[in-house]
């Protein structure tokens, strides 16, 4: 009896050990997003963005994003894209649903898409380093855009309350995504070279 109870906490003290390391290798390799977040933002301006008038003109990708490692699963965060050829800035851009990854059948992704195919221009709030670097704007690198004129009076009966004050372009919202993207979606690299600078 004694045997197995002191084997049983060395399961978990050998399972609490792999959860500390392994959420130690994120925190590690991921930037410091937040601390930069209101520099992004204040640095940022709204344009007109305009839509391909062809929906195959438009492409769509849901992904996640491993952040973390919990007890019996892992922490994600969805990182759905919506992109596009703007033919007047001569420059590929695309827009990012990210929020926390969950089973609800209605996702915001699913909305913003909705949203953005069915109109001929979106005022976009766009970091200003973004949309003039020669970095972006490829199809590979697009111009990210994190925000934009969404109409969020004309969706809000898909929200409830607790969702409607994060639903996409609430200023919550996109100080957090903000955030989610510097942290895991730019590259440590480009994150010291803009942000880290000595």
């Amino acid at each position: 009896m004694r045997k197995s109870g002191m084997g049983w906490f060395l399961g978990v003290g050998l399972v609490a050990i792999l959860l500390a390391a392994g959420n130690l290798i994120y925190t590690c390799t991921r930037n410091d997003g937040e601390k930069y977040a209101q520099q992004y933002i204040d640095e940022s301006e709204y344009v007109t963005l305009h839509i391909p008038k062809e929906a195959k003109d438009v492409s769509y990708g849901p992904e996640s994003i491993m952040t973390g490692v919990l007890m019996n699963s892992t922490e994600r965060i969805r990182t759905d894209s919506l992109a596009f050829y703007d033919k007047y800035y001569k420059k590929y851009f695309c827009v990012f649903v990210i929020e926390p990854e969950s089973r609800e059948t209605v996702r915001q992704s699913m909305i913003v898409v909705k949203d953005i195919c069915y109109r001929k221009t979106i005022k976009a709030r766009i970091n200003k380093y973004e949309l003039n670097s020669p970095r972006y704007g490829s199809k590979e690198n697009p111009v990210p855009v994190l925000d934009y004129d969404y109409d969020l009076q004309e969706f809000r009966d898909v929200y409830d309350d607790k969702e409607y004050e994060y639903a996409f372009s609430r200023p919550a919202y996109y100080k957090r995504a903000v955030e989610l993207y510097l942290t895991y979606m730019m590259s440590k690299e480009e994150f010291k070279e803009r942000f880290e600078k000595e």
